[in-house]
């Protein structure tokens, strides 16, 4: 119960287990807590951290903040974690995970800020890699188009006058999911999102006759052609439903989302770089057969092995009384 009361303080605690490395043993004392003391310059380190809105609620005057601060947090903060020693409570599986998640948050902080004093971006880093990528900053004119392909040119007329009515979206609707041979879109109307004039469209699986933008680009935003438009052995009815303007961008409104990528990527190299030598100083055994017999239950906890017969009324751990199985049938 104690524990889960105060479950709330488990960071601070893990970091207070080795409470005399963070309160410096060989500084000048204000306060004892047990073997460790608490100095000047640790309670200077606490006052730097508090925002101006909190310190005023602690205290009116610096003697009094100074003294807040000690009382509330300080000693508070080594008490728990003196009190966690004495329960072991370091050993606990679910503390040792946390631990080492601490730590490893710890270190990849560290690594962090080691690769970005040793491989800072340059401007001319964020420069040549937007001359690499041009590409990704400057985005054509686009046509949004509805299409429907055909063999026929008479189905195709027909689609044309029916599709013009009052009911005009509804029968064309009809005709994309009866009568398109583009089986990919007769289900979404035709609808082959925005095309490039080169073809391209913003799926990069998918690429159309760049005609296709030539006759759409004749049309006004909404209009219907007047004629199907013949593309080899097909006939293709298009609605162009909207537009958008080319767009570039420059190389100062890009700056900063160049420099995460960048930041980004050298960061991943170091830390691959690091786990590939961490492994090969650490890693000295991986059995991994063994991850063939390790199966999950439905709710994905470890499943474990049915029991035999035998295991199943065998007697626990010190007790003469065997074991009930629930699943056995009551012969008496």
């Amino acid at each position: 119960m104690f524990w889960r009361d105060n479950a709330a303080r488990l960071p601070a605690l893990l970091l207070l287990l080795s409470a005399s490395a963070v309160f410096g043993a060989d500084e000048k004392p204000i306060a004892h807590v047990g073997p460790v003391a608490i100095s000047d310059e640790a309670l200077t380190r606490r006052l730097r951290k508090i925002p101006d809105f909190q310190r005023a609620a602690l205290g009116d005057t610096p003697d009094k903040l100074k003294r807040q601060v000690l009382e509330t947090w300080l000693v508070p903060e080594l008490l728990y974690a003196q009190e966690a020693e004495r329960l072991k409570l370091e050993q606990r599986p679910n503390i040792r995970e946390r631990t080492r998640e601490l730590l490893r948050q710890a270190m990849d902080r560290e690594l962090r800020a080691q690769n970005a004093a040793q491989h800072p971006v340059t401007a001319g880093d964020i420069e040549a890699y937007f001359e690499a990528n041009r590409r990704r900053f400057e985005t054509p004119r686009r046509i949004h188009v509805w299409r429907i392909l055909t063999d026929d040119e008479a189905l195709a007329k027909k689609i044309l006058a029916a599709s013009k009515g009052v009911d005009g979206i509804k029968q064309w609707s009809q005709f994309a999911r009866d009568s398109s041979l583009d089986k990919a879109t007769h289900l979404r109307n035709g609808d082959l999102g925005f095309i490039h004039p080169d073809g391209n469209t913003d799926t990069p699986t998918l690429r159309v006759d760049p005609e296709l933008f030539v006759a759409a680009d004749k049309l006004s935003d909404g209009q219907l052609a007047a004629e199907p438009l013949k593309l080899g052995m097909h006939y293709a009815v298009i609605w162009r439903r909207g537009s958008m303007k080319a767009s570039t961008r420059t190389l100062a409104q890009e700056t900063g989302s160049i420099r995460q990528v960048l930041e980004r990527q050298r960061l991943e190299q170091a830390r691959t770089e690091l786990l590939t030598g961490l492994r090969g100083k650490y890693v000295s055994a991986s059995n991994e057969a063994l991850l063939e017999t390790f199966t999950f239950s439905a709710d994905g906890l470890p499943a474990r092995p049915a029991a035999s017969a035998r295991e199943a009324h065998a007697a626990p751990a010190g007790s003469s009384i065997p074991a009930t199985n629930p699943n056995a049938r009551d012969e008496r």
